[in-house]
């Protein structure tokens, strides 16, 4: 199930494409959280392996490597991720792995121009050139019913740029096409901060990929999401459980396009439903309740900067104004007047909720605020949607809702 990214997924065909018949094309996802990459990737993965043809109808073969980056990864657990996951997918392939026995020891036995490394001495350019070296053999010995090999890189905002993934990406692919290895591509997703920190890493690393960023999905998309569910819910259960034209208009409105809130906000309503039939009731208790979907987003993506750090209030009455202008900057001024709050109380809540990442000044122009992503914004403003038009108080992250 799957819905909307209807041209994303025909540029992730088109790389494909490309990269099989021996012109390379690497591409970048990105965007906020809760915006779908992550679900993009797994299509893109299916994709890859043929498990699905394309919109198009193309079928494709490739040697898939997936790796998923952490915060405490450096250059070289970034090399030596790859080089552990590439090996792992080769042990799945006897013939290439009889073919390529010299293959087989260089995640842990680095051997460069005769000389051999152990694993706390091997240089990282020593280890990239192996890298590259492996690769490039791989790809130019595989079986004909192979397209060549494709490396997705998952999560790769999250480690600090000195972790040099955008020097990595460039050398690595400079490597390749010196070798003449011309059918191993590239696709990585991340946050969209991920550019920044490619840049700073290396300046022109970001040119090496076709960007795809994700924006909301379009109403239809939005309810497509919750009818395909239902459907499927449908052939497991035995029976039909519908959703109301209101219904599915309010989960569209609260989520604002972003799929793994309308997939939250869709999962607990069906999960509040009594009756084989979802109305806006169902929905705004599935979203409020405690471990409601309001609860269970904000465990996942927002606890630190809404609830456990700031406590007060008064301190998210704040975010709520400002996140009901977002994502553009409001002034102070536009603070003190719509929330009611006395001006030391704001200027101490925007001094805190600056500390914690909560909101963000204007660069240049003293006493301009907005909030970090669009997506805690679409949370904040489903908190108070639920609070003033359907009279519920939803439970904070980590607390129990009022009785």
């Amino acid at each position: 199930m799957f819905a909307g990214r209807v041209d994303e997924l025909r540029a992730i065909d088109t790389a494909f494409f490309q990269t099989k018949n021996g012109n390379p094309e690497h591409f970048l996802i990105h965007g906020e959280r809760g915006i779908g990459k992550s679900s993009l990737l797994m299509i893109a993965n299916y994709y890859a392996r043929g498990s699905i043809s394309t919109l198009d109808g193309n079928t494709y073969n490739y040697l898939v490597i997936q790796i998923e980056l952490e915060p405490s990864d450096t250059y070289e657990e970034l090399i030596r991720k790859t080089a552990r996951e590439l090996q792992r997918e080769l042990d799945n392939d006897q013939d290439l792995k009889k073919k390529l026995k010299d293959v087989w020891t260089f995640v842990t036995n680095w051997e460069v121009l005769g000389v051999k490394y152990n694993r706390d001495s091997t240089p990282q350019e020593a280890m990239l050139e192996e890298l590259a070296d492996k690769v490039g053999t791989i790809a130019k010995s595989l079986s004909a019913d192979k397209d060549g090999i494709y490396i997705f890189i998952d999560e790769a905002d999250k480690p600090p740029t000195s972790a040099g993934l955008g020097e990595f990406v460039k050398f690595f692919t400079e490597r390749l096409t010196k070798r003449g290895c011309t059918n191993v591509g590239l696709g990585v997703v991340g946050i969209s901060n991920v550019i920044k920190k490619m840049r700073d890493s290396h300046e022109s690393s970001v040119r090496v990929f076709k960007p795809l960023p994700l924006l909301a999905l379009e109403e239809g998309e939005r309810k497509m999401v919750v009818t395909m569910g239902l459907d499927e819910a449908e052939k497991k259960n035995g029976f039909r459980v519908d959703a109301t034209p209101a219904a599915l208009d309010l989960i569209s409105i609260l989520s604002e396009g972003y799929p793994h809130f309308i997939q939250q906000y869709a999962y607990s309503s069906f999960a509040q439903d009594s009756d084989n039939n979802i109305d806006p009731d169902d929905v705004v208790t599935g979203l409020t309740k405690e471990n409601g979907a309001l609860q269970q987003l904000g465990i996942r993506y927002f606890e630190n900067m809404y609830t456990d750090e700031v406590r007060s209030d008064d301190y998210r009455t704040v975010l709520q104004v400002i996140a009901q202008e977002s994502p553009k900057y409001v002034s102070r001024k536009y603070i003190l007047e719509k929330s009611g709050l006395k001006r030391h109380t704001v200027d101490n809540a925007l001094a805190a909720l600056r500390k914690r990442g909560s909101v963000v000044a204007k660069s240049g122009q003293k006493g301009y605020y907005t909030l970090p992503s669009r997506s805690f914004a679409t949370w904040i403003r489903a908190f108070k949607i639920s609070k003033t038009e359907f009279g519920a108080e939803p439970a904070p992250p980590g607390q129990a809702s009022p009785s």
